[in-house]
């Protein structure tokens, strides 16, 4: 695999953490979007194993995700859910920049760095005066979420809906929406 990502929460609530710009591009994809394998993955349970994008079949199910998904760089991408128990913790994935199928070792070995994941993430929510999982990763997001909750009267989580919609009606990543409402280049609308 050439690179991964880690999201978190259910839905995924915080910003992803990623190994290079492809990765936290899918992630930000897969949010966006809502298709792709992330979203399969988090509504199933079960790890979902594209061994090439743009395989007729993938382009059919995720018609936008496979396309951007391509536009990045990505061939093949693994969505692997992060559960303990029932409660869904978030989301790992990986992707090849060439069509990729994993044979049984290399997925015992996925399976045994999504346990070693799990258990820092939970090791994470137990900080106390940590918010869940690497809210230093991104904090502009964060401010970005609290600037226009007030500026338009609504709550967070709205707010980040709207934050996340105008990236995706722009085709340009959360982090940069997020970067423009902190420095003041950019207000999202109202309506």
């Amino acid at each position: 695999m050439t690179g991964a990502w880690i999201t978190y929460g259910d839905p995924f609530t915080e910003p992803p953490v990623a190994t290079d710009p492809v990765a936290g591009r899918l992630a930000d994809q897969a949010a966006l979007l809502g298709e792709g394998p992330d979203t399969d993955a988090a509504d199933t349970g079960k790890p979902v194993a594209v061994a090439d994008l743009a395989a007729p079949p993938h382009r059919r199910a995720w018609p936008v995700y496979s396309a951007a998904a391509l536009a990045a760089g990505a061939r093949s991408v693994l969505a692997v859910p992060l559960r303990t128990g029932t409660t869904k913790i978030g989301l790992l994935g990986l992707y090849s920049r060439r069509p990729l199928v994993l044979v049984t070792p290399q997925r015992a070995e996925v399976d045994a760095i999504a346990e070693v994941v799990i258990g820092l993430l939970l090791e994470d929510i137990g900080t106390p005066g940590q918010s869940p999982a690497r809210a230093s990763q991104c904090p502009e997001i964060h401010q970005a979420t609290g600037i226009v909750a007030a500026q338009l009267g609504v709550g967070v989580g709205e707010a980040l809906a709207r934050l996340r919609a105008h990236a995706y009606a722009s085709a340009t990543p959360l982090s940069e929406i997020a970067h423009g409402v902190v420095t003041r280049l950019l207000r999202i609308p109202a309506e």
